[in-house]
């Protein structure tokens, strides 16, 4: 497994709190069959501005100490960027982009769409890159009108699932929206979205749930 989506460098966000937190949440995803994980800490400005220049030291001494304890997990470090007007300077200066791909992940209100939501989109599009929404089922909008998720897809934008929201983890509006996304085949990823909150890790618990109901 992969996991794309997870908020595990350590006192950037709100997030994994220290070094230990975050080694021992890595080793309870390796157990658990991840093999890649992609640090993704909020970029949201004004609130946790966190440039490469704050996430590199992070990153780099997390991987110190993974290698330290023999876990066998690929790391890469990106951002969960909240979109804003002109945004794309700042993912361009600090490349937030997943592994050198064009691939970056994004969000926004969950309360309600932004008005220029869908031409900050488009200019990311344009500029070649291949934006993800986080958690689109945990959106007001997209919880009164699913179809928008479709929307989404024919505008080049990626939709990434919280497994947790499978399991009924944000309530019953979200759990609704996520299984009914799902059925449509409005998906591309599922990840876990961790917040080092617990160690009950949900990726495996969802993939096992999508297996069960619906296919490999």
């Amino acid at each position: 497994m992969v996991d794309i989506h997870t908020h595990i460098l350590h006192g950037i966000d709100d997030g994994s709190e220290n070094l230990e937190l975050s080694v021992e949440q890595i080793k309870i995803m390796a157990n658990s069959g991840v093999t890649d994980i992609v640090f993704t800490p909020h970029f949201i400005r004004n609130s946790y501005h966190n440039t490469q220049e704050i996430i590199l030291p992070k990153f780099n001494e997390l991987l110190y100490a993974v290698k330290k304890e023999d876990i066998a997990i690929n790391l890469y470090h990106a951002a969960e960027v909240y979109l804003e007007k002109n945004i794309i300077n700042d993912i361009e200066n600090e490349n937030f982009n997943i592994n050198n791909t064009k691939y970056v992940l994004v969000e926004t209100s969950l309360s309600a769409f932004p008005s220029d939501l869908y031409d900050i989109l488009y200019s990311l599009v344009r500029k070649g890159y291949k934006p993800i929404l986080a958690h689109p089922e945990r959106y007001s909008d997209i919880a009164m009108n699913f179809k928008l998720a479709e929307d989404m897809m024919y505008r080049n934008v990626y939709l990434q699932m919280n497994a947790g929201s499978l399991l009924g983890n944000y309530g019953n509006q979200v759990r609704k929206t996520a299984l009914k996304m799902l059925e449509h085949g409005f998906v591309h990823f599922v990840a876990s979205d961790n917040h080092c909150k617990s160690d009950n890790y949900v990726l495996p618990k969802a993939v096992d749930f999508i297996k069960d109901k619906y296919d490999d």
